[in-house]
């Protein structure tokens, strides 16, 4: 019974290691341009504590804003400005906010 507990242990594991047929692959800012960063400033007032979603975060879209035939990306912030980003092809994106 061990055994097979630890076979189903190692197993599990062995399929969360990444692959090199990984179907999402992390890009850089610096390589698609979207330099976008939800802060989020605690005050005595504005906190967990007193507000249940504060950590929940803002939200992204993703539609073709400006009629190109591409997918832009738009991001909201809870304290910050929100930001739109123009899809300029093979993954590089313009803010143009």
């Amino acid at each position: 019974m061990k055994l097979i507990f630890f076979l189903l242990w190692g197993s599990f594991f062995a399929a969360c290691t990444s692959s090199p047929d990984a179907v999402f692959k992390r890009l850089k800012s610096n390589q698609t341009g979207i330099k976008f960063i939800n802060r989020l400033e605690e005050t005595e007032t504005g906190n967990v504590l007193s507000y249940e979603y504060f950590y929940n975060g803002g939200g992204v879209a993703a539609a073709d804003f400006n009629n190109d035939n591409r997918i832009d990306l738009y991001f909201t912030a809870n304290q910050g400005e929100d930001k739109l980003y123009l899809n300029e092809g093979n993954l590089t994106f313009k803010d143009v906010t």
